[in-house]
């Protein structure tokens, strides 16, 4: 099922069907395979996905969304989740070929077998899910392998009454509790980037209660200097606030992969997860990754930054 077939040649203006549930940042890294089925389809892709991802879609080019594709005929569909839901859209629409891309063998489902003619699992190890993305999606490569790009919002979505335009952006949370990080240590990094000349800190973070309180306890240290909007922004503004904004630091998570599409600079902290598979450096784009503690063991792993540390990557990153 992991074998590579193939490449497959779609006939001028085909229509392409790609299916993908993922969260915000999975959508961003699936970007350049969506461009490379375009440019070989000659046409825009239709996307099916979540409907809160519409604002992202308008940002890529080549893409539109779709609510529907039962009864549909396609000339291919490419799918990139291991969702049930995913599998009985792609059997309920009409195509010669069925692709499925998984980032290993163990997601591959009863459903997915039933639904796709294309299995493809070689397990990502240590690749940049986007470049994974792209080399396994198994069409004619008429451009070479670029990371993400996202179009600049229009000015349309900045937030209702925000007023800063020199600022730099703090989202310190993700899906994960175990990504966060302590809120003290938080407020020591961007006080000292407040020192270096920033003159305001936006602090944003999910809308779960517990992403709100953390992030609320960050702007709360800094008083003034701070302007809060922790689970307070709709997709649009928290777009446009990451594409205007000086820098953004946070945890591993979309705010990071959509900072690098916007070629805005960026700093992530990654605690459990492979920053190989979540991160593509550059000199605008820094990964650090978090150190067993002294009370860490092998049965309880615990991992940690030194924030002085932090401080001085971000510090380094703003002085470019």
């Amino acid at each position: 099922m992991s074998r590579t077939p193939p490449s497959l040649h779609l006939p001028a203006s085909s229509r392409v069907l790609v299916i993908c549930h993922k969260q915000l940042g999975d959508m961003t890294l699936l970007e350049p395979a969506l461009a490379k089925i375009s440019a070989a389809a000659g046409r825009p892709v239709e996307l099916l996905t979540r409907s809160g991802h519409a604002p992202l879609l308008g940002l890529m080019a080549n893409v539109k969304m779709t609510d529907r594709a039962w009864l549909r005929a396609f000339d291919a569909i490419f799918c990139y989740d291991d969702l049930d839901k995913s599998a009985v859209h792609a059997m309920l629409a009409f195509a010669p070929r069925k692709d499925l891309l998984l980032r290993s063998p163990l997601e591959i489902t009863k459903w997915n077998r039933r639904a796709f003619s294309e299995i493809r699992a070689p397990g990502i190890a240590d690749s940049y899910l986007a470049r994974y993305n792209w080399d396994y999606t198994v069409v004619e490569a008429r451009e070479p392998w670029r990371p993400p790009v996202l179009a600049r919002p229009t000015d349309a979505w900045r937030p209702v009454d925000f007023q800063a335009d020199d600022f730099a952006l703090l989202n310190s949370t993700a899906g994960w509790k175990s990504k966060r990080w302590k809120s003290s240590a938080w407020v020591e990094v961007a006080q000292a980037m407040i020192d270096a000349g920033v003159p305001r800190i936006v602090v944003t973070s999910g809308g779960q209660d517990w992403q709100r309180a953390h992030s609320e306890r960050i702007a709360a240290a800094l008083g003034d200097r701070a302007i809060y909007l922790g689970g307070q922004t709709r997709l649009e503004e928290f777009l446009w606030l990451v594409s205007r904004a000086r820098m953004v630091i946070g945890v591993d998570g979309a705010a990071s992969h959509l900072a690098a599409a916007f070629g805005v600079r960026n700093l992530t902290l990654f605690f459990r997860t492979n920053p190989h598979n979540w991160h593509f450096p550059t000199e605008d784009s820094v990964a650090l990754l978090a150190a067993a503690t002294d009370e860490s063991d092998e049965a309880n792993p615990e991992y940690d930054f030194v924030a002085e540390d932090v401080a001085a990557s971000a510090m380094a990153l703003l002085r470019r």
